[in-house]
């Protein structure tokens, strides 16, 4: 009859398996054993992307870690005669700098 397997008879884990042990491209793999090449990058994409997640994702909710981190090199530096040194001036503390400097 028909050669070619059809999509839902195919193990498709196994292929995956198979390919990868067989040092064949994907394209000859696929045409060596009748399967649909579209098909099978589709399966590894499916098996890989399960595997990588699985094996790296921490259960955090949906949301990513985020820590910041001062930046020494952030904004001006002022030093002052007396030996203060005033760093991180930037437009955002300016008004804070100005009335630091008058009370000094």
């Amino acid at each position: 009859m028909n050669d070619i397997p059809q999509p839902q008879d195919i193990d498709w884990k196994q292929q995956i398996q198979t390919w990868k042990l067989s040092g064949l491209s994907q394209a000859r793999f696929c045409k060596n054993n009748n399967l649909t090449y579209h098909r099978f990058v589709y399966w590894r994409g499916k098996f890989d992307g399960a595997t990588r997640v699985s094996s790296t994702k921490k259960d955090r909710g949906g949301f990513a870690e985020v820590s910041v981190k001062p930046d020494a090199d952030r904004g001006l530096t002022l030093s002052l005669p007396n030996g203060l040194i005033v760093r991180g001036i930037c437009a955002e503390n300016l008004s804070v700098v100005r009335q630091l400097l008058d009370q000094l």
